[in-house]
């Protein structure tokens, strides 16, 4: 029965990542996902669940199944000079044209103009899901499927905490089955599509048939929604339901968070100033996360400057863009488009040297896999450390590190 096996497998060892995967292929609709810990509520019959094991299969949560995919996209895995980065064929700075992108953005508007472009003719994307507001508590973050420019430029900005995203997929598998999907998320969100993909029955036919593009945003690590109620409660001294929304990203590069109040009033802090707070609502599996990036989108991209969390308090010096990596021929064929049609100004760089974001998420893993709890696979390729050079997250985001004298 597969809701046992995940509850074995997954549940029992805290490695659910709150995608919402087993929401979505869930043939009964018997799970969802709790939305303040997102996880799979389980107040049914196991017996209703017969002999399906879609929830288990497509979990990305104690196995990501990195290296399979990646033989299935790429013919080969990745090696351990790609072991953060993953296999890429391109390499480029990034920002977007339009004014109204580019201000509406966290790091310069590439993703949100690689979305636009993905509904032209030449890719026939009809739905984007994004990670927008719940409109009922606009604290909340929530999964939003639209082909509408609007709301796509409306959510373009980065989001610090988990909803069941992949779930709200599950509408057009009912409704639209032959309409095109393009799909921007995190490494988590990645792994369970590609999982999804490889699988055998009708869901994964559609999603094989119809997810056409994937795009990855790199994540250090997210949030449980009690990461942000405790700010907003805690740091700001709101009530969570005077917010009408909430943007962690918002003004001059690299912003800051920004609560908009239902009675007209805004609220902002430092964006340095919220990191050690959001930590007390990630969950194990965010914090053991071997993954910066998945490497198994069609493109992924980060912030521009390698240390935020400094620009922040000092300012910056690299201006607002994003580090696109591009991994597949339709990633390759879209990103081209961009820049032939003037969506994207673009110009080479390298990722050498040092980056917080990707720094955070090497040192925690490394202190994970050095301890006793269970931790989610990996790709195979080795990371290669020296163990005495592990530092602590709190060491990594210290501001006195940064505080210029």
């Amino acid at each position: 029965m597969s809701i046992r096996i995940l509850q074995e497998n997954v549940l029992d060892s805290n490695l659910c990542a709150g995608c919402g995967a087993c929401q979505l292929v869930c043939p009964e609709q018997l799970i969802v996902l709790h939305p303040d810990t997102l996880l799979p509520v389980l107040d049914f019959d196991p017996a209703s669940c017969g002999d399906c094991h879609l929830c288990h299969d497509v979990c990305p949560g104690a196995d990501p199944a990195t290296d399979a995919a990646e033989m299935q996209l790429f013919g080969r895995e990745r090696q351990s000079s790609e072991r953060w980065l993953g296999i890429h064929i391109d390499l480029f700075g990034a920002r977007s044209t339009r004014a109204d992108v580019f201000e509406a953005s966290a790091s310069g508007g590439t993703v949100t103009t690689l979305l636009l472009a993905s509904r032209s003719t030449g890719f026939r994307v009809d739905h984007v899901l994004t990670m927008g507001r719940n409109p009922d508590a606009g604290w909340r973050a929530k999964g939003v499927v639209s082909g509408d420019e609007e709301t796509i430029i409306a959510n373009a900005q980065s989001t610090y905490q988990l909803a069941p995203y992949l779930a709200e997929l599950r509408g057009l598998y009912e409704h639209c089955r032959n309409d095109k999907i393009a799909v921007v998320g995190l490494a988590c969100h990645m792994q369970a599509i590609r999982k999804l993909q490889q699988l055998q029955g009708d869901i994964a036919d559609w999603a094989r048939e119809n997810i056409i593009l994937l795009i990855e945003t790199a994540c250090s690590s997210s949030t449980l929604p009690k990461g942000t109620a405790d700010i907003v409660q805690g740091c700001l001294n709101l009530p969570l339901d005077a917010v009408s929304d909430l943007r962690y990203r918002s003004g001059p590069y690299p912003g800051k968070l920004t609560v908009s109040t239902k009675d007209g009033g805004s609220h902002a802090l430092e964006f340095w100033q919220i990191l050690k707070e959001l930590k007390g609502g990630k969950n194990h599996r965010c914090l053991s996360c071997g993954d910066w990036m998945s490497g198994l989108a069609d493109i992924s991209v980060c912030d521009g400057d390698p240390n935020i969390f400094d620009a922040s308090i000092n300012g910056t010096a690299f201006g607002k863009h994003g580090r696109v990596l591009v991994r597949t021929p339709i990633g390759q064929k879209l990103a081209d488009y961009c820049r032939d049609e003037g969506l994207l100004e673009q110009w080479p760089i390298d990722l050498e040297g040092f980056n917080l974001g990707l720094e955070r998420k090497r040192n925690r893993r490394r202190s994970y896999e050095a301890g006793a709890l269970p931790v989610p696979k990996g790709p195979s390729a080795p990371d290669i450390f020296d163990p005495e050079q592990i530092l602590s997250d709190e060491a990594l985001i210290d501001p006195k590190r940064y505080k210029r004298g």
